[in-house]
């Protein structure tokens, strides 16, 4: 309690009042934006920043706020650049972390001699630092906020603050972690069952997708060539089929026919919605069902693996691999190694040339298809 004695009890109740929302759930994408919000309201501050550093593999990541940006919109490029002579980064490899200011290891005269200074500082108008943050890791990872003020260094009491926030912060970080691993596991095992059955549901209210599943989201992004907005909206042909269904079973519309599924054929195959159920609040249950194209096993026959099959067929559709990524459910470095199987195997340098072999290939499975009598 003498830390607490010794700051200002207005800004010991801030914190406080704080800590609720610090710990409110978050993933680790939202964690950093979210804790740079909210520490201005604690300490007064010209800007903010998040950083994850490892002084030994060269990784640093930061995201600062809007006014720091505004000023130097390549900082993150010069930060990472330089992180390796960056004194409070240096200092901390070795430390625990508390609050530490530029002050303490240079003077101003010695800060402004830094091309860290010219490169980012001096342009975003600061003058004063301060860091303070956890270890995260054994191997050396380290979560730091950073302070800059352009007038006035910072004060002990701020100091002291920095350091009550700290194990607040480490806390609500693992809870980001944890809630993290819970979503992924939560969204493989939904991913799991819909792929299983091949099916997915999407639960629309005022034309507007309500609830949808990632799996559905890439099946409507990947049969309609018309991307929506966003993923709130349903693509134009979908939205006038599910309108004119609602108003033919409202009796609006002058003949009511049966409620036929909708069918969007792609290279990837055909895609089935139907229309499950309609509740008295407007509210509409759409089950999408996919038949798989068989244009992927006709590329299998080029020597290639069932995966690196499919990353060749959406290439020959000029999908980016960090399109195909999503599409398959995959990360863009795995997609980037199944492209460089299918140009070792196919003995291509370029994705146009292997598209080229892939379209010479199912051209002749469509020709060799037997036709319907």
């Amino acid at each position: 309690m003498y830390v607490v004695a010794m700051m200002e009890q207005r800004q010991y109740e801030t914190l406080v009042r704080l800590l609720p929302e610090l710990y409110s759930a978050q993933t680790l994408e939202t964690f950093p934006a979210h804790l740079i919000a909210l520490v201005p309201r604690l300490i007064r501050v010209d800007s903010c920043g998040y950083n994850e550093t490892n002084l030994a593999r060269r990784r640093f990541e930061t995201l600062t706020d809007r006014s720091f940006r505004a000023y130097v919109p390549d900082a993150d490029e010069h930060l990472a650049r330089l992180m390796h002579r960056h004194p409070m980064v240096v200092h901390n490899r070795n430390s625990d972390q508390r609050a530490l200011k530029m002050s303490d290891l240079l003077s101003q005269r010695q800060f402004h001699r830094l091309e860290l200074y010219d490169a980012v500082y001096r342009p975003a108008r600061v003058e004063y630092l301060m860091t303070g943050g956890f270890n995260l890791s054994a191997g050396g990872d380290i979560v730091t906020i950073a302070l800059g003020r352009e007038s006035a260094d910072f004060s002990e009491d701020d100091r002291d603050m920095l350091n009550l926030l700290r194990p607040h912060v480490q806390q609500a970080y693992a809870n980001a972690d944890a809630m993290t691993t819970f979503q992924s596991q939560l969204e493989r095992r939904e991913q799991s069952l819909e792929e299983a059955v091949d099916a997915a549901v999407v639960l629309v209210r005022d034309l507007s997708i309500k609830q949808a599943s990632g799996l559905a989201h890439r099946w409507l992004s990947s049969f309609f060539r018309e991307a929506p907005a966003s993923n709130d909206q349903l693509p134009d042909r979908l939205r006038r089929w599910v309108r004119y269904w609602q108003d033919s079973l409202d009796g609006k519309q002058s003949e009511h026919k049966p409620c036929t599924p909708l069918t969007v054929e792609s290279g990837e195959g055909r895609l089935n919605i139907r229309m499950l159920e309609t509740k008295p609040d407007g509210e509409v249950v759409l089950l999408l069902t996919r038949e798989v194209s068989d244009y992927p096993e006709a590329l299998r026959r080029l020597g290639l693996a069932r995966r690196e099959s499919e990353v060749l067929f959406w290439i020959s559709k000029g999908k980016t691999s960090r399109e195909i990524a999503m599409i398959l459910s995959i990360t863009r470095k795995t997609v980037d190694k199944h492209v460089e199987r299918i140009h070792r195997k196919l003995g291509t340098e370029t994705r146009t040339a292997a598209a080229a072999i892939a379209w010479s290939a199912m051209h002749d499975a469509m020709v060799a298809r037997p036709r319907a009598s």
